[in-house]
């Protein structure tokens, strides 16, 4: 949460909250080529248009969310999203990709006061323009123009000014927002479509659920072990290159005696072990959990 809003949440007028969506599909059962979905729950904005969000095109649409509260007490969240379904648009979409199971879900808000400076040009309200892409039709979002697997290629995007804009086709017509600040906002909150719950010709209903809350995941990921590290020797979390023969020592081996032959070198994979090569004032990358043990000096 940037200390602008932070600010402005502790203030007696802070302003209307935008809620914004973005549906990933590719988190999902969908090719990394399929674009995003971006909604707000609304129509329009204030000149009857959609919104710009962080360069993003964001289509109004009647959303209700509900369930997103995080307490102390009791289980994770596990919200619901209603969708309008009334041209049928997201049942073709269920339909061919596993009722949009596993579907990254990202919640954005912001006030209404921070959103974005826009062109509205060739019928749509957009806040740059994307070139050389290798696609069709140039992306109307930034995220979209900028990702390698939309749209054919990444592209190049350059944001609108009111005087590209106003010779953009059309012309253009310039949307300015004195305060505009894409770095406004609320932390994003990212959510995963857990099932389908209803499905109807007038709405949609999704379950959601956090990252960590789906079957198959145990936290923590790895057993909390006080002095044994799971690090393989001289990989890529160890970071350890060899003691170099300096002092006619080339390593050290399970006991922690020192050894003249470096193919004796062999980590006893203790915490006393890893202080060997990795003295003070180094960082020591133990990859143990040391605070675990009651008696930590007992079991080096």
């Amino acid at each position: 949460m940037s200390n602008k809003i932070t600010t402005d949440i502790n203030s007696l007028t802070p302003g209307s909250i935008v809620e914004l969506f973005e549906l990933d599909l590719s988190a999902g059962s969908a090719p990394s080529t399929v674009p995003k979905f971006r909604w707000f729950n609304g129509g329009y904005n204030a000149e009857l248009q959609e919104i710009v969000w962080q360069g993003n095109k964001y289509s109004g649409l009647p959303i209700e969310a509900s369930g997103f509260e995080f307490s102390a007490q009791g289980s994770i969240p596990r919200p619901n999203l209603t969708v309008a379904n009334i041209t049928s648009l997201l049942s073709g979409v269920i339909n061919d990709y596993n009722d949009l199971v596993g579907s990254k879900v990202t919640r954005k808000k912001t006030f209404a006061k921070y959103l974005d400076n826009y062109c509205y040009t060739d019928g749509y309200p957009v806040g740059g323009v994307c070139t050389g892409e290798s696609g069709s039709d140039p992306s109307l979002s930034k995220d979209d123009c900028l990702d390698t697997n939309k749209n054919g290629s990444a592209g190049t995007w350059t944001e609108y000014t009111q005087s590209t804009c106003e010779a953009a086709a059309g012309p253009g017509i310039w949307y300015a927002n004195a305060i505009a600040d894409d770095t406004a906002h609320f932390t994003d909150e990212i959510w995963y479509i857990d099932r389908k719950a209803v499905e109807t010709f007038t709405h949609i209903e999704f379950e959601l659920s956090a990252a960590y809350d789906v079957i198959g995941i145990k936290l923590p990921s790895r057993v909390i072990v006080s002095n044994s590290c799971p690090w393989l020797y001289k990989g890529v979390e160890c970071g350890y290159l060899g003691a170099g023969g300096a002092g006619g020592v080339y390593g050290w081996d399970t006991n922690n005696n020192p050894v003249s032959d470096v193919s004796k070198d062999v980590c006893a994979k203790t915490f006393t072990a890893c202080e060997l090569r990795f003295p003070e004032p180094l960082e020591n990358p133990f990859g143990g959990f040391p605070g675990a043990g009651r008696r930590m000096g007992s079991v080096r």
